[in-house]
């Protein structure tokens, strides 16, 4: 929009285009007429007067500095014409006495111009211009018929002259509100712009891809990242259906139909959250994770919907290497591990007695406790490593379950100087998968006992929640967890500052086993917990089996 307002004042050569030359021809021309009509006018002084006057006037026009006309001073050429009509009329009132009508032009030129003030100048003029020929004529104005003759043109005229000054006000006043309705939305339009620059430009300098389309699912802004993704797969993002034949899913196998693919998901409200797929063919494929959200109105109108992805080919291909890894590892740890169990045991079974005559029995005993501590940690290893739980449900006691999983801990708590205590209801039915039912009992308390210093408290108890739910829990008077360290407490392989700086034994993935076979039995769990406060972690699970998730492919987990 350019930049100037949408009135300006009239350049000179425009005022007397349009005042001044529309007055002078009309005089000009007029007089001329009347001149033909009636040739003794030739000998009229008044008439020859008023011509020049008009004449001069319009000379005023042609003055080579005309700044004064940006000014007051510019009432002086209106006032000419008022004395040149004066004279004019004065001349022709006997012939034409509808001449005086030429004096509306300047009146409304002064009524337009100088508002209040000029209305008076109107009205002095108008007695001037009715009231010159009696006064050249030396007849007094002592009747009544004169009086009107002297007053109707200037109350005519000023009455039209205040109706152009009120209306040239309302003019102004809706040229003011014009131009600043004008200057607002000028400005709004320059922020729109700006705005449309600053997000075109954080658009281009994410290094995800980000598109928006708006509530009729059409394009309305992605940036060059978003192109180039989606042209991996085969289609364009502003042409329907936003899906193309080369994308697959999280295991890199299966394909995913049109109509399952990001954006159309999008598109129809679903909501996306960190969603991993495989774009592009064999060889040259990347992993993206995309979420995606709808935008609303305050009235809760739809407004669009955002799409984001990221790639994450590294991360997809680091994780890969590391689950393959813990796989490797923990398979060919685990053979000679079992050998060495099997060869210890067979060796205290042989040497029976001598083995405490011979002082080797304690050896054997820590040599046999340790490799079952290993044992159990590949054991951990391989549950971390399997993408997802099998679960061997039935119908199981979880108050038996409980029992036979807190029995280990009690002679340790005993030791450590920790009260153990359990309050389960009985007959709580579920089902489930008891050893790794029992797995998850184990953990928790493991690690309460293990965080609750001495003189604690540690209780495991379990209720039913209703028909379809219980729940266990795990409560310690403890160490208790930062917020940090609840947000990554479940992460594999995490453990907290303060573990490490006290040197607690365990690899940091008891948690994150807790976690995976809740999750393969449908359950929540939640954790409760402060510093120095201690810890209560509750888990609900249904009564009644759930079919086993798939393994979670909305998100990368943690390294």
């Amino acid at each position: 929009m350019p930049d100037r307002s949408i009135w300006t004042p009239l350049l000179p050569r425009q005022l007397f285009v349009r005042l001044q030359l529309p007055f002078l021809l009309g005089v000009t021309l007029l007089s001329v007429a009347m001149l033909i009509a009636v040739p003794e006018l030739e000998r009229s002084a008044e008439l020859w007067l008023g011509l020049v006057v008009a004449a001069v006037a319009s000379v005023l026009f042609l003055s080579p500095r005309q700044t004064w006309m940006h000014t007051g001073w510019i009432v002086v050429i209106p006032v000419l014409d008022i004395v040149s009509i004066a004279f004019v009329r004065t001349a022709l009132l006997p012939y034409l006495p509808s001449v005086g009508l030429l004096s509306l032009v300047p009146f409304a030129w002064i009524a337009y111009r100088f508002g209040w003030p000029g209305l008076a100048l109107i009205l002095v003029s108008g007695i001037v211009i009715a009231g010159l020929p009696f006064l050249l004529g030396g007849r007094p104005v002592t009747t009544l018929l004169a009086l009107v003759n002297v007053l109707t043109l200037p109350f005519i005229a000023t009455g039209l002259s205040v109706a152009i000054h009120l209306g040239s006000r309302n003019f102004e006043m809706r040229r003011r509100m014009s131009e600043e309705a004008t200057a607002r939305l000028r400005t709004a339009l320059e922020q729109s712009h700006e705005a449309e620059l600053l997000l075109r430009s954080v658009f281009d300098t994410v290094s995800g891809a980000v598109a928006y389309y708006n509530a009729r699912n059409e394009l309305v802004l992605a940036n060059a990242t978003a192109a180039k993704m989606v042209d991996v797969v085969g289609f364009r993002l502003d042409v329907p259906p936003y899906a193309g034949p080369d994308a697959l899913m999280a295991d890199r196998k299966t394909r995913i139909p049109l109509e399952r693919q990001i954006i159309p998901r999008a598109l129809r409200g679903e909501i996306i959250a960190n969603h991993i797929e495989w774009l592009g063919r064999p060889g040259s494929q990347i992993a993206i994770m995309a979420s995606s959200r709808r935008v609303h109105r305050d009235d809760g109108t739809l407004l669009g919907t955002v799409i984001a992805a990221y790639d994450v080919t590294e991360l997809v291909e680091a994780i890969e290497v590391r689950e393959e890894f813990l796989t490797t590892v923990s398979h060919e740890l685990r053979t000679p591990l079992t050998s060495i169990i099997g060869y210890t045991e067979e060796i205290v079974d042989v040497l029976g007695e001598d083995a405490k005559r011979l002082g080797i029995d304690s050896w054997l005993a820590t040599i046999l406790r340790n490799t079952d501590t290993l044992l159990d940690r590949v054991s951990e290893l391989l549950t971390v490593a399997d993408s997802q739980v099998q679960l061997d449900v039935r119908e199981v006691d979880v108050a038996s379950i409980i029992g036979r999983a807190v029995e280990p801990f009690t002679v340790l708590a005993g030791r450590a100087g920790i009260e153990l205590r359990t309050d389960v209801s009985a007959d709580l039915l579920i089902e489930a998968d008891p050893t790794r039912l029992a797995q998850v009992v184990e953990n928790l308390v493991g690690n309460a006992t293990k965080f609750t210093g001495r003189g604690g408290l540690v209780t495991v108890s379990a209720r039913r929640r209703s028909d379809e739910e219980l729940s266990i829990s795990v409560a310690d008077t403890g160490i208790g967890m930062t917020a940090d360290v609840r947000r990554r407490v479940f992460d594999r392989f995490y453990r907290a500052q303060v573990v490490r700086d006290d040197a607690i034994q365990g690899i940091g993935v008891g948690m994150s086993i807790v976690k995976k076979i809740v999750d393969a039995h449908g359950g929540e769990i939640a954790i409760e917990s402060a510093p120095g406060l201690g810890t209560t972690v509750t888990v609900v699970l249904p009564t009644r089996s759930v079919t086993s998730p798939a393994p979670a492919a909305e998100a990368v987990e943690s390294a």
